[in-house]
């Protein structure tokens, strides 16, 4: 099929992407592990929904675009029983997950030992700058980064050289901007621990300086309130994948264990589906539970 894209996985991200890649003209074939969620997209923008990845695999085999949550998720849909690696005819693959090193360069040599081309294709941005053709793809893969006009389609993409290095500086990426979040929460803790309300914080100190562009930049994301554009138990995962990472190498990764256990707490609380940068309210309210000796 003519400038036909594969989109394995139609959460937030996936969606964003098999739109943009329909608008610009290619014709798209859709698989989602509960077939219910990609019907409506799917009639939205003429889609064909796959039965399996194989099928949607074959169906596109130059371009699949794989956009799931974990490796547990890649590694069913690439290798599992009628998964992408079972199709019979060559296969290039684009994962765009966030994964660990591990399983990356797990799936890679599966990949090429049955056949088939394993591209590492993270993205840096969210669901509009996907609608928008406006995602950092950052492209590993042996032999250099393909052409490939659907990645193109969906944004800038910068080859990265050999695996894994486009994981890791996704890893890296995404440890930055949750570190950052996470240590701002941190602060308002400590404000709200000793009867500081954090929104004085902000008002008072923190606006006055240059982390003034950080509360800019996020504004009222930073409390919860029900909308999100990254849910705070991914943010979690990927901090704990960066912690992971580091460790593999030697390196402790205390600042990503400590932001992927702040996560967890969050997750905990019934909060992850919550925006990622909601973190910062979150441990704010918490801290002022802890001190009035109520719950969180």
């Amino acid at each position: 099929m003519e400038r036909c894209a594969a989109v394995l996985g139609t959460g937030r991200l996936g969606s964003a992407m098999a739109r943009r890649l329909a608008s610009a003209g290619f014709n798209v074939v859709l698989w989602n592990r509960t077939r219910s969620r990609a019907e409506q997209l799917a009639e939205e923008i003429g889609a064909r929904l796959a039965a399996s990845p194989r099928e949607a695999a074959e169906a596109c085999p130059g371009s699949v675009h794989l956009v799931v949550s974990d490796d547990h998720a890649s590694g069913s849909v690439l290798s599992g029983a009628r998964g992408v690696y079972e199709a019979g005819a060559r296969v290039t693959v684009y994962n765009h997950s966030t994964v660990t090193v591990e399983h990356s360069l797990s799936m890679l040599a599966e990949a090429e030992a049955r056949g088939h081309v394993y591209v590492e294709a993270p993205v840096a941005g969210g669901p509009r700058q996907a609608l928008e053709g406006r995602l950092l793809v950052l492209c590993s893969a042996h032999g250099g980064c393909p052409a490939s006009p659907s990645l193109e389609a969906l944004g800038e993409v910068v080859d990265m050289g050999p695996p894994p290095r486009a994981v890791a500086a996704k890893l890296a990426f995404n440890i930055s901007f949750l570190g950052v979040v996470a240590s701002l929460g941190e602060a308002f803790a400590v404000a709200e621990a000793y009867g500081v309300d954090s929104r004085e914080l902000i008002e008072k100190v923190l606006s006055k300086t240059w982390i003034r562009v950080i509360l800019e930049r996020y504004g009222e994301r930073l409390w919860p309130r029900g909308v999100a554009s990254f849910e705070a138990r991914w943010a979690g995962k990927d901090a704990r994948y960066a912690a992971e990472a580091l460790q593999r190498m030697g390196l402790p990764g205390f600042l990503a264990s400590s932001v992927a256990a702040y996560y967890a707490l969050m997750t905990g609380e019934g909060l992850g589906g919550e925006d990622y940068p909601a973190i910062a309210g979150f441990l704010a309210r918490y801290a002022a539970g802890r001190r009035s000796g109520g719950s969180s």
